[in-house]
């Protein structure tokens, strides 16, 4: 988010092992194009079709997290 300083953001993805990109969004400019998301964590899960499969806010369920993916990679393209 355009408030969170990239520092913070470093240590938070380190600190936690996130198993995942995390963007850094200084202008605002992604979270915007997302549908204006205002709160971190927010997380969206993206198919193979470039379609929002799921939205999070706050911390997934990672197990069911993984399940997910899991059988988002197993459906054909």
């Amino acid at each position: 988010m355009s408030y969170d300083p990239p520092a913070s953001v470093a240590r938070l993805v380190a600190y936690n092992k996130l198993p995942f990109p995390v963007a850094l969004d200084n202008a605002g400019k992604i979270a915007k194009s997302f549908g204006e998301v205002r709160q971190t964590p927010t997380a969206f899960l993206i198919d193979k079709r470039g379609r929002i499969v799921e939205r999070y806010v706050g911390a997934p369920d990672f197990a069911a997290l993984q399940r997910l993916i899991e059988s988002l990679l197993a459906e054909q393209a």
